[in-house]
């Protein structure tokens, strides 16, 4: 007895599935039911078959398609076409099991044998033999404009998913240009820009190279800044270190291999699944965290890499606090249909997208930063895959601000944005607009000789619409003890007059306080005058402002730095505006109540120079002590010497300081972590540390760490051995106070 399907379509769920659809043309969800058949099949109604259709049909075609691999040539493109062709054949065809198949399988095999059935209606397949392969490469330089057009927001992922069959020679690309109405199509042209412009994107050129983020993670009470270094290895590995710990090393198997810059995603996501030729992801993939699978979540890979059918994806910004799921169709790479979001195991309803990937209509999406102390959504409606109207933004279900979208306009000429140049062309407008890596937080393997800088976004044929108005918009970071806005009015896109920068201590209060502000200039809309800004990270209990003057957008002269009415810093710009100079007093670790950390040094020409020092004090009335601190080096501006720094979770019930050597801005030899018994004593306690390498700053022999978070109350740290930053063997968590082991762990030798 067969397993009756169900349609997938939105409000179409409870109708049986009757067959597929084949029209050659069909964008949507090829398995339809009744309601299908009068609604997104309308037009496709000779090409509606039952599953007893289906089976006869492909019958049919069975010893056409063994003609038809006489004459296919035998290439990287055609390879995978002929295995899913040697796959029906070998298929025992009947309705039974046409109806025992997942619908995307079966849109995945009804889409396949359309393409089948087209190669199949050439009269003459000798003549077309010669130029199959031309046709093919056209097509798939084609497919890769195409799809650069409509899907913007993963234009990196375009770029690199064929770059074996993007190794067009000098006669391909003459084929091309032969071809008048491709010619006039600009998206052709992106082809000859990208060229002028020296981006090549014919394949990825792998290139050793090291880069140091800061990312913000959160530490409760509040978010506090760690350090992440990113290496491209000569043997294409990507390598995540912390502290001179490999997180995580990644070896680039695929053209769309994503760069992580999210800590528990480094720490703990993997996908799993299998790769066809080229290394593209084919058939089913699944998503693990912390080694387990997560239940439905991940889809299918047709044999040419694009995501298809029902998909369940993680959120961008996907953490402990943030396990929100996106879910819906993909049609052969791009996002279609009905979209839905997921947090908490509550439905919340998303959108849809049309055939072109693009969202359309009234959406409901949540900011990219949403998390459990921050459920912010966004209402409002899309029009071809941009805001329009009036949209606002909900904080736990009630609005607290939005505003104005000015309708897109469409016009006849492009920018090309690269390396801050702007070139204008005079057709059809598309917008390539370079990304920067703090910009995006799923940074991904470039085909530039530069894999961890720069990105692009491609917009197509439009104007992206403006902000117009009076707005309420969020602070960066906006979240439930940092309830932070900025109100103010926007012209053409760009603000413009008085912004004020208001605060509520909690969801609660119905008054908003105003705590800062300042103008931006009528003509040049840049900031100017005096402003009072906010500190990184303000809340309840770290309200840090900045006070200083703006001119033409740049900081200038003095600024001072306070904390509840006080000043604990403060320092000055030099006279063409936002370059440091002279003596600096700064808020560090994320300066609150029970972290009053400051830093005392001098910058020159913006860089720290000569020695810093770290001062702490656990409260307001009292005097900041010095408990830490180094040098800079005056010409490179990099740690050197001897340093004592502090954890970077430092506060009052967890004051631990690491001691050791910098050289040439990187640890090395011998580093022991102290903690402070008591304030105001030196009475340093030794708790853990270990070795770097001379070389690679990586931690190696025996070693103790500190548990993260690591309190007075709960003093857990890891003992064990490093090889080349990696560990190795038997690791023990100990309580050092009771000297009590409370775990083992093995890892690989």
């Amino acid at each position: 007895m067969h397993r009756q399907q169900y349609c997938t379509i939105f409000d179409h769920s409870q109708l049986p599935i009757f067959g597929v659809c084949l029209d050659q043309k069909c964008n949507s969800q090829r398995p339809y039911c009744h309601k299908c058949m009068q609604s997104i099949h309308i037009n496709h109604v000779t090409s509606l078959i039952s599953f007893e259709e289906f089976s006869e049909w492909i019958r049919n075609r069975q010893n056409q398609i063994q003609e038809l691999k006489k004459f296919i040539t035998l290439s990287q493109l055609t390879t995978e076409q002929l295995k899913f062709i040697n796959h029906i054949q070998e298929m025992e065809i009947n309705q039974e099991k046409m109806q025992q198949l997942e619908l995307s399988q079966l849109n995945i095999i009804a889409y396949n044998l359309t393409k089948i059935d087209h190669l199949l209606g050439f009269k003459d397949w000798q003549q077309t033999n010669k130029n199959l392969l031309e046709i093919n490469k056209i097509c798939q330089t084609m497919k890769q404009i195409a799809y650069m057009v409509s899907n913007k927001d993963q234009v990196q992922n375009l770029k690199k998913q064929n770059f074996e069959q993007n190794k067009l020679g000098q006669d391909q690309q003459q084929v091309i240009n032969d071809k008048s109405p491709l010619i006039n199509n600009p998206r052709v042209q992106i082809e000859k820009i990208n060229q002028q412009q020296e981006v090549p994107n014919q394949k990825i050129k792998w290139q050793e190279k090291s880069k140091e983020f800061e990312l913000l993670i959160w530490s409760d009470p509040r978010f506090i800044r760690t350090k992440l270094q990113i290496n491209q290895t000569k043997n294409t590995e990507v390598q995540y270190i912390k502290d001179g710990f490999i997180l995580r090393s990644d070896l680039i198997t695929t053209t769309d291999q994503k760069i992580l810059k999210n800590i528990e995603q480094i720490k703990n996501l993997e996908w799993r699944g299998n790769f066809g030729n080229n290394n593209l992801k084919v058939g089913k993939w699944v998503v693990t965290w912390l080694g387990k699978t997560l239940e439905g979540v991940g889809g299918l890979y047709t044999v040419d890499g694009q995501k298809h059918g029902r998909w369940r994806e993680l959120s961008q910004n996907y953490w402990t606090l943030a396990q929100v799921y996106e879910e819906g169709e993909y049609n052969n790479g791009l996002r279609i249909g009905v979209w839905k979001y997921f947090y908490q195991d509550k439905q919340i309803n998303g959108g849809l997208y049309n055939n072109q990937g693009q969202k359309n209509g009234e959406w409901q999406e949540l900011s990219t930063e949403f998390w459990d102390k921050s459920q912010i959504i966004y209402h409002g409606v899309y029009k071809n895959g941009n805001k329009v109207g009036r949209w606002v933004t909900k904080y736990e279900g009630s609005e607290i601000g939005g505003g104005l979208y000015e309708d897109y306009q469409e016009q006849d000429n492009f920018v090309l944005v690269q390396n801050n140049l702007f070139k204008e062309y005079d057709f059809q407008s598309i917008v390539l607009k370079q990304l920067d890596d703090d910009q995006s937080q799923n940074s991904i393997i470039d085909n530039s000789t530069d894999s961890l800088d720069h990105k692009y976004e491609v917009v197509d044929n439009l104007i992206c619409p403006n902000k117009v108005g009076k707005w309420i918009e969020l602070s960066n970071g906006f979240y439930k003890n940092s309830q932070v806005t900025y109100e103010g009015e926007y012209r053409n896109g760009k603000k413009f007059g008085r912004w004020e920068i208001l605060w509520k201590n909690s969801f609660e209060d119905k008054n908003k306080v105003q705590i800062g502000g300042g103008s931006y200039d009528q003509e040049s809309q840049l900031k100017t005058g005096k402003w009072v800004e906010l500190s990184e990270g303000f809340w309840e209990n770290s309200q840090v402002i900045y006070k200083g003057e703006y001119k033409n957008g740049k900081k200038q002269n003095s600024w001072t730095i306070e904390s509840l009415g006080e000043q604990i810093g403060g320092g000055s710009y030099d006279k063409e505006g936002q370059i440091k100079i002279g003596s600096w007093i700064e808020p560090i670790n994320g300066y609150f109540g029970g972290a009053q950390v400051i830093e005392k040094g001098q910058y020159l020409n913006d860089k720290k120079v000569g020695k810093w020092d770290i001062c702490y004090r656990e409260q307001e009335n009292q005097s900041f002590i010095t408990i830490g601190g180094g040098s800079y080096d005056q010409n490179s501006s990099v740690k050197t010497g001897n340093w004592i720094e502090l954890n970077e979770g430092f506060w009052d019930r967890s004051q631990v300081t690491f001691n050791g050597e910098y050289r040439n801005g990187k640890k090395v030899g011998r580093w022991n972590s102290y903690l402070k018994k008591n304030y105001g004593d030196y009475q340093n306690v030794q708790i853990g540390g270990g070795s770097y390498s001379e070389q690679d700053s990586l931690k190696i022999g025996e070693w103790i760490d500190l548990k993260d978070q690591f309190i007075v109350f709960q003093q857990l740290v890891y003992k064990g051995e490093y090889k080349d930053g990696k560990k190795i063997g038997t690791w023990m968590e100990i309580e050092i106070r009771k000297n009590e082991t409370r775990g083992i762990l093995n890892y690989e030798n």
